[in-house]
């Protein structure tokens, strides 16, 4: 198999992974008293034993750094998450700011700068994957949002982390998702950049996924090799032959979504669901990920969860979820938008704090 190789390139200790570090209760906000008068409670040292299920559940809002975070909750959910989703910076050099919807004295949503150096990103990205592969389940779904600037890094980074001497049978790369939009500039000198970049991994070959509760209307476009015949009510129906079968199709039924998604567009300037902070991806391409590859009930994962769509997506098709992000005003955006809309769990806040 190819590896990619970098300077400094290290494999990260997972033996005592979560034995440092601690997660501590900042801010609970329970069902009950009303969702709009959060609970303040005092600081709570939670159990990396301590195994919430059923209606003691409660989803999880963490302010750290990712790698902190991860290795803090490997103890407790190693094998247990169902989908992940993260989209990290792409390496762009820049640092991005708010928009004008949010406080102007917290301007800068997050630093994508590297000084320079691809080796320093392409490690970062490497732990970052590394960790997240123990908290996948056996059945789970990774994916990984990122652009032209990195994602054929990613690509070898998943392809040797999900062959190695852990690897399920069937593990590794399901597919290379396209996510062409319109926004953006125009290029001189280049193709206009006009998509994302979504990779999908899972842990085995027996991973969830129902392309039925994604499927798209066939419609009355023309399509390759059939043939299109249109009743006397106007409606479109497509018929082709194979192998001695006739096969009828009415543009009314539904097809397999493609790996190319051009449906779903970027967020304007003026799109309701827009908070102000930097990047923020659209409701519905999560839902459409969530939908695909999780059941309700199932444990959502999010380590750079920036606005916070991931978790109230999550949470408005009855997921369970888990959403980290070392911003502080990402934190603040997040549980906001939580606390506007119906909850099925209560939510806590948390920090990593050291062991002393």
């Amino acid at each position: 198999m190819a590896e990619l190789t970098w300077q400094g390139k290290a494999v990260p200790n997972s033996d005592d992974s979560g034995l440092q570090h601690r997660l501590v209760d900042q801010q609970n906000y329970p069902l009950s008293p009303p969702q709009s008068q959060p609970l303040a409670i005092d600081a709570l040292v939670v159990s990396s034993k301590q195994k919430d299920t059923g209606s003691q559940w409660q989803n999880r809002l963490i302010q750290a750094d990712r790698i902190q975070a991860l290795r803090t909750l490997l103890p407790e959910f190693a094998g247990q998450v169902n989908v992940i989703y993260i989209d990290p910076p792409f390496m762009t050099g820049r640092t991005f700011n708010n928009g004008s919807q949010l406080s102007a004295a917290t301007r800068i949503s997050y630093h994508d700068i590297w000084n320079n150096s691809l080796d320093t990103y392409l490690q970062w990205l490497y732990e970052t994957f590394y960790y997240l592969y123990y908290l996948l389940d056996t059945n789970g779904s990774l994916y990984v949002h990122l652009d032209w600037r990195a994602a054929h890094y990613a690509k070898l980074l998943l392809d040797e982390i999900f062959s190695g001497p852990t690897a399920i049978r069937g593990a590794g790369f399901k597919n290379e998702i396209i996510w062409h939009y319109q926004s953006g500039g125009r290029a001189r000198k280049t193709f206009a950049r006009k998509h994302d970049t979504i990779l999908l991994y899972t842990k085995s070959a027996q991973y969830n996924f129902h392309s039925e509760r994604v499927s798209i209307r066939r419609g009355a476009d023309r399509r390759n090799h059939m043939r299109r015949d249109v009743d006397d009510n106007g409606q479109t129906s497509w018929t082709i032959r194979s192998n001695g079968h006739i096969y009828t199709y009415t543009e009314d039924s539904t097809m397999s979504l493609a790996d190319v998604w051009s449906d779903i567009s970027h967020l304007h300037q003026r799109n309701p669901e827009r908070t102000g902070y930097a990047t923020q991806k659209p409701e519905a391409l999560l839902e459409r990920i969530l939908l695909a590859s999780s059941e309700e009930g199932d444990l959502v994962l999010d380590c750079f969860c920036g606005s916070g769509v991931t978790p109230v997506v999550a949470e408005r098709l009855k997921r369970r979820w888990l959403a980290i992000d070392q911003n502080e005003m990402a934190i603040a955006v997040t549980s906001k938008r939580l606390l506007k809309g119906t909850r099925l769990y209560p939510f806590v806040i948390q920090y990593v704090t050291n062991i002393e």
